[in-house]
């Protein structure tokens, strides 16, 4: 009776147990699963910000907003671009239907209300009185320190700008994408 009992639930057990097979490793490394948030404007019925995968390009965007036209298959490669967090694109469309797409940043404002890292390498003396703490003295001050540094500026150099100490830094440099605390 029990070599009964035994027949019947070796089966049972052995479905019952889950594979220790290891899978095997994908063909192609995946980019990274994150979102990236871009800005479509132009010639599309939906202009506005889409939330997409970062593997994204920058046709599934547009296909997103729903362009004015069908599209004529373009050359230029500008279609299959890649997407980065913070890009605005701007669509027109020829009346043959060939697309032309400008790709540029977001605003600062925009860029804040969404709380994208800003680039402090591209950013003018407008932008930066944007941030807390800084008015328009000190946003002058800043860009003078990068024109008298060959134009380069980390966020770490913030530092050295006249009238940002350690408590004003570590308010802002949580606004920028290339963070380094040194001190």
């Amino acid at each position: 009776m029990v070599a009964c009992a035994s027949l019947l639930l070796v089966p049972i057990y052995m479905k019952s147990r889950t594979s220790q097979d290891i899978p095997d490793r994908a063909a192609f490394r995946t980019l990274s699963s994150g979102m990236v948030r871009v800005k479509i404007s132009g010639d599309v019925h939906h202009p506005g910000i889409y939330a997409v995968s970062a593997n994204s390009l920058t046709s599934d965007v547009i296909k997103m907003a729903h362009p004015m036209r069908p599209l004529k298959q373009n050359d230029s490669g500008i279609i299959a671009a890649r997407l980065q967090d913070g890009m605005s694109l701007k669509l027109e469309l020829h009346d043959d239907g060939s697309p032309v797409v400008r790709s540029y940043q977001m605003t600062v404002p925009e860029r804040l209300a969404l709380k994208i890292p800003l680039d402090i390498k591209t950013m003018t003396e407008s932008d930066f009185d944007y941030l807390p703490g800084i008015g328009p003295a000190l946003a002058k001050r800043i860009i003078e320190y990068r024109q008298n540094n060959g134009g380069i500026l980390r966020v770490e150099d913030l530092y050295l700008v006249e009238g940002i100490g350690e408590k004003k830094f570590k308010t802002l440099h949580g606004y920028f994408d290339d963070i380094v605390i040194t001190k």
